[in-house]
């Protein structure tokens, strides 16, 4: 697999932990807006208004190469 663009979450204020659980989720396709799944440390409704952008622009970025 390629290297993921995780900067984008981490530079947003994210800790490497918590991307690397961003990242997880997606792949396991674990719906992040739930947090009553206790599957996974980051609701994206719970997150600032940065956090979210990044995490949209993590997802473009990683669209892209699909």
């Amino acid at each position: 697999m390629a290297e993921l663009p995780t900067h984008i979450l981490t530079d947003a204020g994210f800790t490497s932990d918590e991307a690397e659980g961003v990242v997880q989720a997606l792949l396991h396709g674990v719906n992040l807006h739930e947090s009553s799944e206790r599957t996974h440390s980051v609701n994206i409704d719970d997150l600032p208004d940065d956090k979210k952008e990044a995490l949209e622009r993590f997802n473009m970025a990683v669209a892209a190469d699909a």
